[in-house]
């Protein structure tokens, strides 16, 4: 295995500066999936270019090997502390946006891939990806558009997170939709005692399952009598199944793509831990990895969560959170 000369690269307001000329003395991004923003943490010293920074200004980091580094992470600086031992720049994605943004509006007969993007507004559109079809939808300004997404994607059984361009993602989970396994990004195979530094990986009970159903009667009834409500929703549903009867769920179709979906989240709860690697700038949350040559196989395994840490100590380091698939 070559060398590793890991670099960094960050553009405030178009203007690119490398780890040196920006005088960086550590850098920390921490991707996820769901509810969190990914929020970039950068440490200045006193003589950086970047320490004169303001809130608003527009933020691109890019890591890996010197003269090859790849964007990771598009946003915005949210605040500029001044220390006495230099200046501390913190910033979150560009889908911060969705979480100013207030909308109440109603959809009929469409599917979730079509509110996503209209919720989207101004913010760039990565990849959405979710046939899910509902009949009738609805949110309000009591609660912020990315909230909004975050609920969509759990009915959906959809990832929702940033891309590294900042736009917005909003895809299948990879462990209930799709063939596996999909192939590693960033190069080299993850391998213990080579690139993979530290692991520890449990196996618990997972978590039950619960069962969706739709409000109505649409699936026995018709359509039409979507309002006609049933004494016993789920009479299929195994002793002390949690049973949720959602209203926007009209047909028995997409009450059993909802249940699929919960029962894919509850199977992958099974599998937990952390995998710290040498840094690996492709690896995105929602990506699927395998560790190999482990004392003890963990077979393949889901990315809940990257965390990249720079620094002159360290050099280029990445922490993936990890579940089952």
């Amino acid at each position: 295995m070559k060398p590793s000369r890991p670099s960094a690269v960050l553009t405030l307001d178009g203007r690119a500066l490398t780890a040196a000329e920006a005088a960086l003395v550590r850098l920390r991004l921490a991707l996820s999936l769901g509810e969190a923003h990914d929020a970039a943490e950068i440490t200045l010293a006193p003589a950086s270019p970047l320490a004169s920074a303001a809130p608003g200004a527009q933020l691109e980091i890019a890591l890996g090997e010197k003269d090859s580094e790849e964007t990771v992470w598009t946003g915005e600086v949210t605040d500029v502390a001044g220390t006495e031992r230099g200046a501390v720049l913190s910033g979150l994605s560009a889908t911060v946006a969705l979480s100013r943004e207030r909308r109440s509006q109603t959809w009929l007969r469409q599917s979730v891939a079509d509110i996503v993007r209209d919720l989207a507004g101004p913010v760039s559109v990565d990849t959405v990806d979710a046939s899910l079809r509902l009949e009738a939808y609805s949110v309000d300004d009591r609660r912020p558009v990315w909230d909004h997404l975050v609920a969509l994607a759990r009915l959906a059984g959809c990832d929702l997170s940033s891309a590294a361009s900042g736009g917005l993602r909003f895809v299948p989970s990879r462990s209930a939709f799709g063939p596996l396994p999909l192939p590693l990004p960033g190069g080299d195979p993850l391998r213990y005692g080579a690139n993979v530094l530290a692991w520890h990986v449990t196996s618990r009970t997972p978590l039950r399952a619960a069962n969706a159903v739709a409000l109505g009667a649409a699936s026995e009834q018709g359509a039409e009598r979507w309002h006609w409500l049933r004494n016993e929703p789920a009479p299929d549903a195994g002793q002390g199944t949690e049973v949720r009867v959602l209203a926007a769920l009209r047909t028995r179709d997409a009450a059993q793509a909802v249940t699929q979906a919960l029962s894919a989240r509850a199977g992958r709860s099974a599998v937990r831990g952390e995998v710290t690697a040498v840094g690996r700038p492709a690896v995105r949350p929602g990506d699927q990895v395998e560790v190999e040559d482990l004392p003890t196989p963990a077979g393949l395994l889901r990315v809940l969560a990257v965390e990249h840490r720079f620094d002159g100590g360290a050099g280029f380091v990445t922490r993936l959170s990890v579940e089952g698939v």
